[in-house]
């Protein structure tokens, strides 16, 4: 099974090709890399990372419009995955990387 490891806006690091080398550049994950990723400088770690947070659910003000807008409102897809994001968050919170990431992986299979 892959490393337990999210990055701060919610994705299953273990899951992502550029974290597991399938893609090129690699990424060693957000929090390693300091929310610079290969595309520039992504504005969600930045953002944590100014309120002290570890994650966007961990934000006291979670959920904001920072990450919601981060989703395509035009794209069916975008506004699942902001709400599919926002509830990984929220139980990220509350249980964990760990609990999350099994929460993650169990979803994605049932699809």
């Amino acid at each position: 099974m892959a490393k337990t490891m999210m990055s701060t806006c919610g994705l299953d690091c273990g899951s992502c090709e550029w974290h597991t080398g399938s893609r090129q550049p690699s990424c060693a994950g957000c929090t390693e890399i300091k929310g610079k990723p290969f595309w520039g400088t992504c504005p969600t770690y930045s953002c944590a990372h100014d309120r002290n947070a570890k994650h966007c659910g961990a934000c006291s003000d979670f959920p904001c419009d920072k990450f919601v807008e981060m989703f395509d409102p035009n794209d069916p897809e975008g506004r699942r995955g902001a709400v599919y994001r926002a509830g990984i968050e929220a139980y990220r919170a509350r249980h964990g990387d760990e609990k999350a990431v099994e929460l993650i992986r169990k979803t994605t299979k049932a699809h």
